[in-house]
C-alpha cells in the first residue's frame, strides 16, 4: 500500500494466496522484487499452510481475506455442491440450506484466518462473489466487530472494452450499497478484463490519469501470478522499475527492487 499527501491510495492485490505453492512462491517472488502490496489468503486450500508461513516472513505485504464459496476446497465439508459462480449465486439465493452452507463456512474460515496470528488488511472474495447480497450482508455482520481494513468494492475499471455483466452487476448491487458499507471501501477496481494477462504500461497509464484528475481515495489493480515468467509476475516486476521513477511522492524506490 502507498499513502500520499492528497489522500490517494494504489493497491496492487494478488488473488488465491494459498492455493498451490507455485501460486505462493510467485506472490512472494512479485512483492520482494516487483510492487505487489498485498495477498488475499485463503484458508482451507493445498498450500494455506505454507502462505501464513510466508507471509510471516514478509512482514510489509498487506495480507487480506478471500473468502471463497465456490471453485476450492471448503472447509466444513468435503466439497461445494455446484459447479460454478453462477450455479452457487442461484443456489445461495434460492436454498435455505445453500445459505445455511455459506454461514458455516463464513465462520470457518473467518476463525481460520484469526487462528493465523495474520493481522486482515483487507477483505474480498474468490470470483467476486462478495458481491451476492446474502453473502455480503453474512460475512459483513459475522466480521464487522472485529474488522478494521477495507473491502474490495470498487467500480469496476477496464483497460479495453467495457464487460456489460460487470456493469450492471455494479449498477445493481454494488454502488446503491456503498455508502452504507460499515467499513472503508476501494474506489475502483483495474484487472477484470485482464486476469492473467496484466500489462505495465497499461497500469502506468491509468495510474497516471487518476494522478492528472485529482482523484482521491483507494484504487485497487487486481493480479494474479502463478509462476515466475507469467504476464502478471512480468507486470508487477515492470511496475517497481516504472512507477518509483515515474511517480515519486506515490511510489518511494521499493525494498528489494532495482530501480533503473
Amino acid at each position: 500500500m502507498t499513502r500520499s499527501t492528497v489522500s490517494l491510495e494504489f493497491h496492487f492485490i494478488a488473488d488465491d494466496f494459498g492455493r498451490d505453492e507455485a501460486t505462493n512462491q510467485a506472490m512472494i517472488h512479485c512483492h520482494q522484487n516487483g510492487i505487489l502490496s498485498g495477498v488475499a489468503l485463503m484458508m482451507g486450500q493445498s498450500a494455506s499452510a505454507a502462505a501464513v508461513s510466508m507471509a510471516k516472513e514478509n512482514p510489509h505485504l498487506d495480507i487480506g481475506w478471500h473468502f471463497h464459496v465456490v471453485d476450492s476446497q471448503p472447509l466444513t465439508q468435503p466439497q461445494w455442491p455446484w459447479r460454478t459462480p453462477a450455479q452457487a449465486g442461484f443456489a445461495i439465493g434460492l436454498s435455505s440450506a445453500a445459505r445455511a452452507l455459506v454461514r458455516r463456512e463464513i465462520a470457518a474460515q473467518w476463525q481460520a484466518f484469526k487462528a493465523s496470528g495474520l493481522h486482515c488488511a483487507f477483505i474480498n472474495a474468490h470470483h467476486h462473489m462478495l458481491i451476492h447480497p446474502f453473502i455480503r450482508r453474512a460475512l459483513l455482520d459475522h466480521v464487522r466487530a472485529e474488522f478494521s481494513g477495507w473491502l474490495r468494492w470498487g467500480q469496476p475499471k477496464f483497460f479495453s472494452a467495457p464487460n456489460r455483466g460487470y456493469i450492471v452487476l455494479d449498477r445493481l448491487l454494488q454502488r446503491p450499497q456503498a455508502s452504507a458499507m460499515p467499513c472503508q471501501i476501494s474506489q475502483s477496481l483495474w484487472g477484470i478484463d485482464r486476469t492473467f494477462e496484466m500489462q505495465s504500461d497499461e497500469v502506468s497509464g491509468q495510474i497516471q490519469h487518476l494522478i492528472d484528475r485529482g482523484e482521491t481515495g483507494l484504487h485497487e489493480f487486481m493480479f494474479h501470478p502463478r509462476h515466475s515468467n507469467d504476464m502478471d509476475t512480468q507486470c508487477l516486476l515492470e511496475l517497481a522499475k516504472i512507477l518509483p521513477r515515474k511517480h515519486p511522492d506515490y511510489f518511494p524506490p521499493l525494498s528489494g527492487s532495482v530501480i533503473e
